[in-house]
């Protein structure tokens, strides 16, 4: 069988945050009976010994949302038990989360970092930066949420990388946001750009241009390549 891996919503389109630029959040709505979406145990373990009983080099979970962090630690405390029990001797699997980890603790970080769960986090710079558009329902900015559970995941010794969506707020600041994850120790990067378009085909307000990308680009890579000795590992 061809290599596959698996890109699960647990949660679905649940989040703790409201985003204005997240284009999944009104997909909550596609399950009008129901306000609320968790996977079941029965489900989560439908899924698992479905796939682990296929014939792969690698077991490739990747856990996103929404917001996967929603589920708790006992979900993926669960996670892992199926996969134990349903994997071959030999087995290796991966596990990769994607999460804002403002509901990441130091009980749910070492779960992590005890099964080398390889974690995304969703940041898009410095505070006044990440709180323009990465909001509570009631406006409150989450950059000082985010932080703590960086710091959780560091004590726990979890890996992790950092995703930063490139927006009208910080597409003219590469460098600012590129120092600024560095110096406090964060030497995996990622960035992607923001676009998207109404029902007409018009950009949404915080889309950003093909030019702006181009520029945030450059001096992204200027930083790199000529100021940082240190060399980070960017990705696009």
């Amino acid at each position: 069988m061809r290599q596959f891996s698996l890109l699960i919503k647990p949660a679905s389109a649940d989040c703790n945050l409201r985003c204005p630029y997240c284009f999944y959040l009104d997909h909550s709505t596609l399950y009008p009976e129901s306000a609320r979406h968790r996977m079941s145990d029965e489900v989560l373990e439908k899924l698992v010994s479905s796939y682990m009983a296929t014939e792969h080099e690698v077991y490739a979970f990747a856990w996103q949302g929404g917001e996967p962090s929603l589920m708790g630690v006992e979900f993926f405390r669960k996670v892992v038990e199926f996969q134990q029990r349903y994997g071959r001797p030999g087995s290796v699997v991966s596990n990769s989360l994607q999460t804002n980890t403002t509901l990441i603790d130091d009980e749910f970080a070492a779960h992590l970092g005890e099964y080398r769960f390889l974690v995304g986090v969703s940041i898009d710079g410095p505070e006044e930066i990440h709180d323009y558009y990465r909001k509570h329902a009631d406006g409150r900015g989450s950059h000082a949420e985010v932080l703590r559970g960086i710091e959780c995941l560091e004590r726990n010794s979890v890996e992790f990388n950092t995703l930063c969506l490139v927006t009208p707020a910080n597409v003219g600041r590469a460098k600012d946001i590129y120092r600024y994850f560095r110096d406090r120790g964060i030497f995996y990067h990622q960035y992607i750009p923001c676009i998207e378009f109404d029902n007409e085909g018009k950009p949404l307000p915080f889309t950003i241009t093909g030019a702006q990308w181009g520029d945030f680009l450059c001096e992204l890579f200027d930083e790199w390549l000529i100021e940082d000795t240190r060399k980070v590992s960017v990705r696009l």
